[in-house]
């Protein structure tokens, strides 16, 4: 299942009004197979004429040269980037398996080895005056030597 926003409810609120207006003036041609975008008599829409004016509106708009994929890729690169967890990401997806992802976007979290690397380079460089770690020694435990 997709989580939606607030905001995204309410845009499929509207295009779903706007969908029940193209119904009406359809009339009798309106075939109704309970998508959610439809063509503009109801039926599935044809994945290459809708490449192609997807394209054309995305020029339009001073875009670039789009691909409806390409909407995809996008979505899950600034999800990864906005630190959604890989295992999210895989997920909404779709993908079978969180490897699939990572062997996809993977070079896109090398900013978080880089993070993962200072946190321990913090962690580490404490002058050797504070511990690193809690100590974990059963009560009564003898302290080990400073160097």
């Amino acid at each position: 299942m997709l989580a939606l926003t607030p905001e995204m409810v309410d845009m499929f609120r509207q295009h779903r009004m706007r969908q029940a207006e193209a119904q009406m003036a359809a009339g009798t041609r309106w075939r109704d197979h309970g998508l959610v975008f439809a063509s503009e008599i109801g039926t599935p829409m044809d994945p290459e004429a809708f490449s192609h004016s997807f394209s054309r509106l995305c020029q339009r708009a001073g875009l670039g040269h789009w691909h409806p994929h390409e909407l995809r890729h996008s979505g899950a690169s600034l999800m990864l980037a906005r630190g959604t967890p890989l295992h999210v990401v895989s997920d909404v997806l779709g993908h079978a398996s969180i490897a699939i992802t990572k062997d996809v976007y993977g070079h896109l979290l090398e900013g978080d080895k880089r993070a993962a690397a200072e946190s321990m380079r913090r962690a580490l460089s404490s002058g050797g005056h504070a511990p690193v770690a809690p100590s974990v020694a059963p009560k009564g435990a003898r302290k080990a030597p400073r160097r």
